[in-house]
């Protein structure tokens, strides 16, 4: 049931000229933010990373994060179109940091959940190639291939979150571009705590693992709706952090650094980020688990 009615929506999707479907996806959005779809979750979210910003600029911005959702849901289907077209080229470009795409060998890419992801990593492909990124497969397999016929149209590779390490190394080896979207919450296993808006978030160290025992270069890369042009506008650069000769040190720093420059960059696009996550569940030790109860 789920598949098929996600098929509908992005055959409907997919059906409408661009200006239509911007459109819809940002009414899409309103109406969720209207029916209170995790207003709470958004709010409290804001309340941590904006505490000097007063409630109406915190429900404004919040129901713009939902409208950038809802342009995210609905271009989505449209990315298979826009690549066979030609079209990308005309609304997602890279203004700063092309050089760092042309450096030879593999390297790793951190990036967050900012304007249109999707749209990103599909122009990053389509126009400059070996690009691979990591994702979490979805239980119901149609859905799943469906999603990722989407995403692979644009000549990207999907590597699963649940496969082997060598999979990763072989992508860096044979001179990849590695994508990790590394601003979601993780599991106390799987990520370590670094500051994020004040508040120390658990953050997937994973990407920093490889950077520093395989020697990767690692960088941070996001993009932006322009609401003036429509169009996605990507950012790439360097990440300053500090190496340790403890390897665990060095894994914090990397971790502490690129989780910095998401900061940064949503500190610019508040009201393209993803704020329905629960960003801060997981706790250090000792504190109140659950910081999203009322």
């Amino acid at each position: 049931m789920t598949y098929l009615l996600a098929k509908a929506l992005f055959s409907v999707f997919s059906s409408l000229d661009r200006e239509s479907n911007l459109r819809l996806g940002e009414l899409i959005g309103s109406l969720f933010w209207n029916a209170g779809y995790r207003k709470k979750v958004i709010l409290k979210n804001l309340d941590i990373a904006f505490p000097e910003k007063d409630l109406n600029w915190k429900k404004k911005t919040g129901k713009s994060s939902l409208q950038n959702i809802g342009r995210t849901l609905t271009e989505f289907s449209k990315i298979p179109d826009y690549i066979k077209t030609g079209q990308i080229k005309d609304i997602f470009t890279v203004e700063k940091g092309r050089e760092i795409l042309e450096i030879e060998g593999g390297k790793i890419i951190i990036t967050a959940h900012i304007g249109n992801w999707e749209i990103g990593g599909a122009g990053l492909s389509y126009m400059y190639g070996n690009v691979v990124s990591l994702a979490y497969r979805i239980k119901n397999k149609k859905l799943n291939q469906l999603i990722t016929e989407i995403r692979e149209s644009s000549g990207m590779k999907i590597i699963f979150h649940d496969q082997p390490l060598k999979d990763f190394l072989k992508s860096l080896k044979d001179e990849k571009t590695v994508v990790f979207l590394a601003d979601q919450n993780a599991l106390r296993h799987r990520g370590v705590f670094v500051d994020f808006f004040g508040l120390p978030a658990s953050t997937v160290s994973f990407p920093a693992k490889l950077a520093v025992r395989y020697g990767v270069p690692v960088f941070f890369a996001y993009q932006y709706y322009d609401y003036e042009t429509k169009v996605y506008r990507g950012i790439i650069k360097e990440i300053n952090w500090k190496k340790s000769e403890d390897t665990d040190r060095s894994i914090k720093n990397l971790v502490q650094a690129y989780t910095k420059e998401i900061e940064d960059a949503v500190r610019k696009h508040p009201d393209q980020y993803f704020w329905v996550h629960k960003r801060w569940k997981t706790r250090p030790e000792g504190e109140l688990e659950n910081i999203y109860s009322d």
